[in-house]
């Protein structure tokens, strides 16, 4: 806010080309693969000419890159490296992965963590076992928040109040579900203090999910384990889930949050 002469209280200027920027932004980050600028230009309701110049600084200090034969844009990972030189990110990789590698050697699976992100989720920590095949999650992979991902449905099921309905209506939008259906599954997966089931995205999987609390008891990430019994060392997906368990418990307790309840 500032204030005229007389003191009194005006609405904020506002940024345009700020706005431009962060509308171009979000536009490539809703996008699985690139989009030239005439794409983008429609995407964010401007005409190529207003994005030209955005495209080209934003370019030049490394937020996006261009294909030299599509013409197409797509984000680099420098907002990736901002985000995650944010401390507390930070302190919570520093305490998860040595947990997590523990984790992924005694089970022969890879696992990841996940955090929400604009409407979205992002995997900021992944450690996979010193094996020579198996199934991983890229790390910085930015998956949408549908509640065909168990990491969505377990960082919405431990929130509470307005955060909770907040994501339920994100996950209703991404799918079929109603939110009412949505909040009874999610109320579940709270109860038990974990997800455990058939992987909805790929089959043969068993998708084994529990949360990182923070000291409120909500979901600040989602330690995921996708177990698949022929790369598996334990063939049973419950002794995998006492292990996922332990070491969100652990994770949780290390960055100073609360503990995530066990299954009974």
């Amino acid at each position: 806010m500032r204030a005229d002469v007389n003191g009194d209280r005006q609405a904020p200027a506002g940024a345009p080309a700020l706005e431009k920027g962060l509308d171009l932004l979000e536009a490539l980050a809703a996008e699985d693969g690139g989009l030239t600028q005439k794409q983008l230009a429609a995407k964010v309701g401007r005409s190529v000419s207003e994005v030209f110049r955005m495209l080209g600084v934003l370019e030049r200090r490394g937020y996006i890159v261009r294909d030299g034969k599509t013409g197409e844009y797509s984000l680099a990972l420098t907002l990736f490296r901002l985000a995650t030189h944010h401390p507390p990110m930070r302190r919570l990789q520093r305490v998860a992965r040595p947990v997590m590698e523990v984790l992924a050697e005694t089970t022969g699976l890879g696992c990841h963590l996940s955090m929400p992100s604009s409407g979205q989720f992002l995997i900021v920590a992944v450690a996979d076992p010193d094996r020579p095949m198996g199934w991983a999650v890229k790390l910085g992979g930015v998956f949408p928040f549908a509640a065909t991902y168990v990491s969505a449905r377990v960082l919405a099921a431990f929130q509470q109040g307005r955060r909770r309905e907040e994501m339920v209506r994100l996950l209703a939008a991404e799918g079929g579900e109603s939110e009412a259906s949505l909040t009874a599954r999610l109320d579940r997966i709270a109860a038990a203090g974990h997800d455990l089931v058939a992987s909805e995205l790929i089959d043969g999987f068993v998708d084994i999910s529990c949360p990182i609390l923070d000291e409120h008891g909500q979901a600040v990430a989602a330690l995921t384990l996708p177990f698949l019994p022929r790369f598996a060392k334990l063939q049973d997906a419950n002794a995998c889930l006492t292990l996922v368990q332990q070491a969100a418990h652990d994770i949780s307790s290390q960055v100073g949050g609360a503990t995530p309840a066990a299954s009974g």
